[in-house]
């Protein structure tokens, strides 16, 4: 019995921890930016898709379209600022939308597109970036910038009457995966892909350790159609169907990581209890 009382004061001193950050404080304020790289092809465009006259190469803007006499494909990137002020929750920090409308053979079509993205992280509060999960050592303090390099490439179909007389694709983008099931005629698709620094994962989701005022926590960046965050893409390749808009948002979400040490006292507390429960049998 006292190594069961002794193990509930744990889970209550750890319970405590978990709530001693202010309810009101907020953890970091996470900024989003980035947009689209200038190149020939495409007709650069602000957020509200209103097109840029003489575009200049390597500027970053926030749409692009392809078409002409009136019908275009279109993907508009919005970023955001949030104050991430509450663990297990989700903040958007940025939506792209993809457009996608019939348009005319006769005009150029854009197949490929890249966008230049980071994410900024500052906050009052000691701390930044660590080494590691459950690592004190800070690399990045909140006044640096991580970056995350994001590549889409998007293929646009040519339209069949009947979706069944559409070619063949990999549902997500890997060879030898199943096919993806046409719903329009033709559906139009586009991969995307990161590059993160070392040693974040260059894939999506991926989850960015923090050390915040003696506290360790997990930050997960991750992309959803929906708004609230409620579901997870986890294919790089994302369909879009025809004559409608689809939207792709990406999320972060922060986590507090248990203590290194606090683990290591729980599992000493379940053998103590286990000990006890071989003695008492005996």
């Amino acid at each position: 019995m006292k190594n069961t009382g002794w193990i509930k004061n744990l889970t209550a001193l750890a319970l405590a921890s978990a709530f001693s950050f202010g309810a009101n404080a907020t953890f970091m304020t996470a900024t989003s930016t980035g947009g689209f790289i200038y190149k020939d092809a495409g007709e650069f465009t602000d957020v509200n898709g209103n097109a840029i006259e003489n575009p200049v190469d390597g500027q970053i803007y926030d749409g692009v379209r392809w078409g002409g006499n009136g019908a275009y494909s279109s993907l508009i990137l919005e970023s955001f600022s949030v104050d991430i002020d509450a663990l297990d929750t989700n903040y958007m920090i940025s939506s792209l939308t993809h457009n996608n409308f019939r348009i005319s053979a006769d005009f150029d079509w854009l197949t490929e597109a890249d966008i230049a993205g980071s994410i900024d992280f500052s906050s009052a509060n000691s701390g930044g970036i660590a080494a590691g999960f459950g690592n004190s050592f800070v690399v990045d303090d909140f006044s640096s910038t991580a970056t995350s390099d994001f590549d889409i490439e998007f293929t646009e179909t040519f339209n069949r009457a009947n979706p069944a007389d559409c070619s063949a694709v990999d549902e997500d983008g890997i060879d030898g995966g199943d096919k993806h099931t046409f719903t329009t005629g033709c559906d139009d698709y586009f991969d995307y892909s990161i590059d993160n620094p070392d040693p974040l994962p260059d894939v999506m989701p991926f989850a960015v350790p923090f050390y915040i005022d003696g506290k360790h926590y997990a930050l997960t960046i991750f992309t959803s159609f929906d708004a609230d965050g409620s579901t997870v893409i986890s294919q790089d390749r994302v369909w879009t169907e025809e004559e409608t808009s689809t939207t792709v948002y990406t999320f972060a979400r922060l986590t507090e990581v248990p203590e290194p040490s606090m683990i290591a006292l729980f599992g000493l507390g379940l053998l103590g209890l286990g000990f006890s429960k071989r003695k008492a049998n005996k």
